[in-house]
C-alpha cells in the first residue's frame, strides 16, 4: 500500500486526521509518478543492453542465420542490430525526457500532460517493437523456405513447415504480449492511478 492510500485511510478512519494540503498530496503523486518513469527508463536501458548481447551470439559470423544465402535475409541480418538499436536509443532518450519534465513538473496540469505523454510514448514503445519482430520473424520464415531446393518436398510440407512457424510465432509473440502487458502494463496503471488522483485535485 502506497502513501497515498494509507493517508486516505487514516483519513476515513480518523477524523481527526490533520488535513493535508492540496501541494503535500501533489508532492506524493509528483515522487509517485517520478519513480515509476526513472523505472520505466531503467527497463528499456535493460532491454536494449540484453538485446544487444543476445544478438552477439546469434548474428556471429559462424551461425546458421549467416550462412543463408537470401540477399533478403542478409540485408536484415546486418542491418537489424542497427535499425533495433537506433529504435532503443531513441526510446530511452525519450523516457529520460520524461522523467526529467515529469522531476521538473511545478503543477499539476503540466505533471498530468507529462503523465499522459509518456503512457502514448510507452505505447508506441511497445506497438514498434512487437511490429519489428513480427516483421522479422516473417521475413525470416521466407527467406529459410527459399533455401530448400529439395524437389522432393510438395507443397505439404512447405504448408507443415509454414504451419509450424506460425504456431512458434504465435507462442512467441503472446510471450512478448504478456511481458509487456506486465511490466509496462502495472507501471502505467500506476501512473494513470496518479492521473485520476490529480483530476480530483484539481476539480
Amino acid at each position: 500500500m502506497n502513501e497515498l492510500d494509507l493517508l486516505k485511510k487514516h483519513w476515513n478512519a480518523n477524523h481527526n486526521f490533520p488535513k493535508i494540503s492540496k501541494d503535500e498530496i501533489m508532492k506524493m503523486i509528483h515522487k509517485k509518478s517520478s519513480s515509476i518513469v526513472m523505472w520505466i527508463f531503467i527497463i528499456s536501458v535493460i532491454e536494449f543492453l540484453l538485446l544487444n548481447l543476445a544478438s552477439l551470439f546469434l548474428f556471429t559470423e559462424d551461425s546458421d542465420l549467416e550462412g543463408n544465402n537470401s540477399v533478403l535475409f542478409q540485408l536484415i541480418v546486418n542491418n537489424i542490430d542497427y535499425v533495433s538499436g537506433i529504435i532503443s536509443l531513441v526510446f530511452i532518450f525519450l523516457f529520460y525526457n520524461k522523467y526529467r519534465k515529469i522531476c521538473v513538473a511545478d503543477n499539476t496540469k503540466k505533471l498530468m500532460k507529462q503523465i499522459l505523454q509518456t503512457k502514448k510514448t510507452v505505447n508506441y514503445y511497445i506497438a514498434i517493437n512487437i511490429s519489428l519482430i513480427s516483421l522479422l520473424s516473417i521475413f525470416a520464415v521466407i527467406s529459410i523456405l527459399s533455401m530448400d531446393a529439395d524437389p522432393s518436398h510438395g507443397w505439404t510440407f512447405y504448408a507443415f513447415i509454414t504451419g509450424l512457424f506460425a504456431l512458434v510465432f504465435l507462442v512467441f509473440f503472446g510471450f512478448m504480449w504478456l511481458y509487456y502487458r506486465v511490466v509496462y502494463g502495472i507501471l502505467i496503471k500506476r501512473l494513470m492511478k496518479n492521473y485520476k488522483e490529480l483530476e480530483k485535485i484539481e476539480d
